[in-house]
């Protein structure tokens, strides 16, 4: 057993006590879940993340217990294991140092994490063959993190479910619109305990609470997503998303802008999500999708990079830096895909 194991399965055989703790005891159990992670934290990143969280959890009465009960009492232990060692092992430790090193050896610019923009259907997708192929190349690059927009295509839902379960040593993020969603896909996506899946939160919650509730009936772990713009970005920071995901039951949230989103709202609602995040009174935890992976990027590598890839495989760098590459996954490899993106970017 090499050092990558044994350090896994201390880490597995802790954390699955730990889960078990929490139910009998939620505010002792967290608390010492907490020490356990900074114990075995290494980077810049694990140690604030660490330091910040025992801060915000010395209030008796913060929200975060709650939001940690709720998700202890109604999502399978397994995939709060699994996709949490994932993340928090797998990618921003193991996967962060393989990137660090990698970086430094080959001088290009790697991202903690690949997003699969998969919203849009496309006749001739890439195959789950050639999806599988490209989370192989990252894990080997240190990639441990995938996030894949599905929204209604249903398609791509199919053929990316089989590249998912091949990889459950990943944590694995799928946003979805709840017209995806009925008894037989819910129960398939019980089964894979790396991943969390996001459901679109529109005006109206009828219809995705119907949906969700019957990822809760399975024990899915699930949470909420939305676009926003100027026109709606004051519904973040006035309380009505927050209302509106509490009545859908959902106790987090990743917050996406959109392409007509101007820079100054982005930047407004970014400040406000993170600092939603230290207060101990909010009642369920925000992310925005592009800033918090340009964060974690930026504390990983010395330059944050944004990777995405659409249904025909082909590259592009565009949410950060407007480019697109000549390079699809197809036909080249991830190395030459991100050697080729860094040569249009600078």
């Amino acid at each position: 057993m090499d050092n990558y194991e044994l350090t896994y399965a201390v880490i597995k055989t802790a954390v699955e006590n730990g889960i078990r703790y929490i139910q009998d005891n939620p505010k002792r159990g967290v608390r010492n879940l907490l020490d356990l992670g900074e114990y075995f934290a290494r980077g810049r990143f694990q140690k604030d993340f660490f330091e910040l969280a025992h801060g915000i959890l010395k209030n008796e009465d913060s929200y975060y217990y709650d939001i940690i009960e709720s998700l202890i009492k109604n999502t399978k232990h397994k995939s709060i294991a699994d996709f949490g060692i994932n993340i928090g092992f797998n990618s921003m430790t193991y996967g962060a140092n393989i990137i660090r090193e990698n970086e430094k050896n080959f001088g290009y610019n790697i991202p903690w994490v690949i997003v699969f923009d998969f919203e849009k259907s496309n006749d001739d997708h890439i195959s789950v063959h050639e999806a599988d192929r490209l989370i192989q190349e990252g894990k080997k690059t240190g990639i441990y993190s995938y996030m894949i927009m599905l929204g209604k295509n249903i398609e791509m839902f199919d053929e990316m479910y089989a590249a998912i379960e091949k990889n459950r040593d990943c944590a694995i993020v799928i946003f979805i619109d709840p017209c995806i969603i009925d008894e037989e896909t819910a129960k398939k996506l019980s089964n894979l305990s790396n991943i969390c899946i996001n459901v679109i939160i529109e005006d109206d919650c009828t219809f995705a609470v119907e949906k969700t509730n019957i990822l809760k009936k399975y024990k899915c772990f699930y949470g909420g997503y939305m676009y926003y713009n100027d026109n709606n970005a004051s519904d973040i920071m006035n309380g009505v998303v927050s209302n509106k995901l509490l009545s859908a039951s959902m106790n987090f949230a990743v917050l996406v802008k959109d392409q007509e989103c101007s820079d100054e709202t982005s930047i407004k609602v970014y400040e406000y999500i993170y600092n939603s995040r230290t207060r101990t009174n909010h009642p369920v935890c925000l992310m925005d999708f592009y800033g918090d992976i340009a964060r974690i990027d930026s504390i990983i590598s010395e330059e944050s990079f944004f990777l995405s890839i659409d249904s025909s495989g082909q590259a592009t760098a565009s949410s950060l830096y407007g480019a697109k590459s000549y390079l699809n996954i197809t036909e080249s490899s991830l190395a030459d895909v991100l050697k080729n993106i860094q040569i249009i970017t600078h």
